[in-house]
């Protein structure tokens, strides 16, 4: 009997191999121990537990001696907090991260301009100097030095000349409008950093009310379509141009066929063991779905075609509906989880030996999920993947996918509260008819929630050691392990999901926008190719 194991409809899943790159520079930062954020758990924390013992915990609070995210400081964060002496943390997940990821890092941060050797305006933009070159510094502009501006003047976003260059200068001898030569950003882009000012311009932590950065596309941003594979090394799936009005998101599902460079559709099963997706800024999600068998018999892939979606009319998209999402089928029934990202212009690829078996003769769904409420202007959303293969006989181990979704989540008004379930190895075996005897080998784990998600952990069944963990929910972190995860028959993983409800006078429940919530744990392990069971039709 299958314990407990029910799978998703939906999920927004970023995901890599051994060998993963996106852009941007840094993971989540989750050492939660490390209370008074100083890089290192010590005493210090320690005694910042036992000064709030028996108070509720502060969930908005920048040092919060509630460790494990349950509403109250006790002896359960003591031992947290005591077992993890000694580690440190040097990844950010702040709100000044986001910003240097997705404006700094994206539009100013160049060699021609706030970048060595250049640094123009004795500036430099790049990550771990730029909060040191624009907090409370003087700008060289002679105009705004004499106003008494600063570049940044910490709860000040009006005397903060950042933030007048991003908007535009109202006098000329302020200069022109950055970023210079290439274009304006995003209007809720400026925002966030008019926010992130306003509440003193912080180094470390997350400000409330600035949403996901790296959904806003730039005005006059360019996309360029990526080559394709060269020939007999990989093939190229491409979602085409939909339309995202403003004001609106879309969620879209396109069926179409791997095909050969002269579009006949591959037949047999393939291996792939490297990954790439690009798309343009905007999506917050992107996945590759296999229909099956039983998919195709439903009819899945002509369910819910929506005519005025597509720029080319002989283009047929599909649009979720997430009051009755079954009419586009059941996960693990109707289709099956292939890959997926959250982030653009994402590379992975699994270790030596290792390939992804995927049938030619199927129908694949190709799932995106764009945004554009804060957009003025109707957006074009589209995907390229390059799947790389390799011949059979390279393959010593099969990649399979783990996609276990907790939809027991039930948090009431003003409380907070821990989702739990456990993924047995026993039942994967059984279920995907591998040897009864096989090892797991995992070596990728990931997570997603949604906004009200608080922690995630994933923690080995057998010894209790903890695996994972995410505080990010909008970029939860990957962690690949090497050595392996070695998950024996009578193992699994058990995972946590803590939600918070402090916003909402209704339960919190599991659902698939982003005022619901969501408790998935999902990653990749692999096995010798003769104890794998034949693939899922």
């Amino acid at each position: 009997m299958f314990k407990q194991l029910i799978y998703s409809t939906l999920i927004l899943f970023l995901v890599s191999g051994l060998s993963f790159s996106a852009l941007g520079h840094g993971e989540g930062s989750t050492l939660l121990e490390d209370i008074n954020k100083d890089g290192v758990v010590n005493i210090q924390d320690l005694v910042f537990v036992a000064s709030a013992f028996g108070q509720p915990g502060d969930r908005t609070a920048e040092q919060n001696p509630d460790v494990n995210r349950d509403g109250i400081v006790n002896v359960l964060d003591l031992v947290r907090v005591s077992n993890s002496f000694g580690q440190t943390e040097v990844n950010d997940n702040s709100t000044y991260h986001d910003i240097q990821d997705y404006i700094f890092d994206k539009s100013c941060a160049s060699s021609t301009c706030h970048a060595t050797p250049a640094n123009s305006a004795n500036l430099n933009l790049t990550y771990g100097t730029s909060y040191q070159d624009l907090v409370d510094r003087v700008p060289q502009n002679p105009a705004a030095a004499a106003a008494g501006m600063k570049l940044i003047d910490p709860g000040n976003p009006e005397n903060s000349f950042l933030l007048t260059k991003l908007m535009g200068p109202e006098f000329a001898d302020q200069g022109a409008r950055m970023p210079f030569g290439g274009g304006v950003l995003h209007n809720g882009k400026i925002e966030a950093v008019r926010t992130w000012i306003a509440a003193g311009a912080p180094q470390t932590g997350r400000i409330p009310g600035i949403g996901d950065l790296g959904v806003l596309r730039d005005p006059q941003e360019v996309f360029v379509p990526p080559a394709p594979p060269p020939p007999g090394e990989g093939y190229q799936l491409h979602l085409p141009e939909f339309k995202i009005e403003p004001g609106t998101e879309r969620e879209v599902y396109y069926a179409t066929r791997i095909a050969d460079a002269n579009g006949n559709p591959v037949e047999g099963d393939i291996f792939i063991n490297k990954v790439e997706i690009f798309y343009p800024a905007g999506s917050h999600h992107f996945i590759i779905y296999r229909l099956t068998e039983e998919g195709l018999a439903n009819g899945i892939h002509e369910r819910g075609i929506e005519p005025d979606i597509s720029v080319n009319p002989e283009d047929q998209f599909r649009e979720l509906d997430p009051d009755d999402p079954q009419v586009l089928g059941n996960f693990g029934i109707d289709r099956l989880f292939v890959v997926g990202t959250q982030t653009d212009d994402t590379r992975f690829e699994f270790p030596e030996g290792v390939g992804l078996r995927l049938p030619g003769d199927t129908v694949y769904d190709l799932n995106s999920h764009y945004i554009n409420l804060l957009g003025n202007e109707t957006l074009l959303g589209e995907t390229y993947v390059n799947i790389y293969t390799i011949p059979e006989e390279e393959v010593q181990y099969e990649a399979v996918e783990i996609f276990v979704s907790n939809r027991a989540i039930n948090v009431p008004p003003r409380t907070t509260r821990v989702a739990k379930m456990t993924w047995y190895t026993e039942d994967e075996l059984e279920r995907r008819n591998h040897n009864p005897n096989t090892e797991l080998q995992v070596f990728l784990l990931t997570s997603h929630m949604h906004r009200h998600g608080e922690l995630f952990e994933v923690f080995q069944r057998s010894s209790g050691d903890l695996l994972h963990r995410s505080i990010a929910y909008d970029d939860a972190p990957i962690t690949v392990f090497d050595p392996v995860i070695t998950l024996r028959s009578d193992d699994g993983l058990t995972f946590h999901c803590t939600h918070n409800n402090y916003d909402r006078n209704e339960p919190l429940i599991f659902g698939l926008t982003s005022e619901d919530e969501m408790c998935i744990i999902f990653g990749y392990y692999y096995i010798p190719t003769e104890s794998a069971g034949a693939i899922i039709k």
